[in-house]
């Protein structure tokens, strides 16, 4: 194999992995939204709904009371969570994700072209890829800061291999779905509806 090959092939790669750990990112920005999404509506709703049903039923009404004593739980649920994405800094989360998600796929699609398309001239096609690695090794030492999980990684990894169409070296299949198998490279990532709606991943 000749290093113009090698190259080809190493550009393929990084395409997956970048294209792998977008789609990530792509799901945690969607957790961080989905939440703030929750407690904006929460905050909006519960004061909203007291307001109207003083307005509408009066002070004094059965009804009034029975509201309040169901915003009750819903405030203190609200305030709990609020205080949770406060300390987790979840804001935080959600920019540096959309952001992730952005550069992964630029990276990914500049991989691509130079796997697809490579210069003829070998010198400016090592060139290409080296500024794309760096900037890729750069976004990666950034990502080291919010903790990707092993899991993360192999839901990524099958979600890519899926796209580009490859084989994963653990279970040499090309996945035809997202659906977690018992591979340690491609599956394995499953997790149960409580962690899935209070853990990002």
């Amino acid at each position: 194999m000749n290093k113009e090959e090698q190259l080809r092939i190493d550009s393929w790669n990084n395409s997956i992995q970048a294209f792998g750990k977008s789609y990530i990112f792509s799901k945690r920005a969607q957790f961080y939204s989905n939440w703030n999404k929750f407690l904006t509506i929460m905050g909006i709703v519960v004061p909203l709904t007291i307001g109207a049903t003083a307005s509408g039923y009066g002070f004094d009404s059965k009804i009034l009371k029975n509201t309040i004593a169901i915003s009750i739980p819903l405030s203190i649920i609200q305030l709990i969570i609020s205080a949770f994405a406060l300390v987790n800094n979840w804001n935080d989360n959600l920019s540096y994700s959309l952001e992730a998600v952005n550069d992964y796929n630029s990276l990914s699609d500049g991989f691509k072209k130079l796997g697809k398309n490579p210069p003829e001239n070998y010198n400016e096609f090592l060139k290409s890829f080296e500024i794309l690695e760096t900037k890729m090794t750069s976004r990666s030492e950034n990502d080291a800061k919010y903790n990707i999980k092993e899991r993360e990684l192999r839901k990524g990894m099958r979600y890519a291999l899926r796209e580009f169409q490859r084989k994963c070296v653990g279970c040499d299949k090309i996945p035809i779905s997202i659906t977690s198998t018992d591979c340690e490279v491609c599956g394995n990532y499953n997790r149960s509806l409580i962690h899935k709606i209070l853990f990002h991943g």
